[in-house]
């Protein structure tokens, strides 16, 4: 499972933005089109933003993949 969860603790934190800032972190775009091997639409990237941000307040851990797959099969079903 390739989950996110909102850091543990703020070391947790500080190393993540360490990471980011030196260059280890790739944009929610970029990850997204290398699942799914197509460059997404705004929208697209916005309604996966919108679902981990709920899954931070809602404080639970989720599976970006199965996340991405299955919004992904549900927009070519729409298609």
């Amino acid at each position: 499972m390739s989950g996110i969860r909102k850091p543990k603790d703020d070391a947790e934190k500080i190393k993540a933005r360490i990471a980011i800032a030196q260059g280890k972190g790739t944009s929610l775009e970029d990850f997204i089109e290398n699942i799914t091997g197509v460059k997404p639409e705004d929208e697209f990237v916005q309604a996966v933003k919108n679902r981990i941000e709920l899954a931070h307040e809602q404080e639970e851990t989720l599976d970006i993949i199965a996340l991405i797959k299955q919004m992904e099969e549900l927009q070519n079903q729409w298609a």
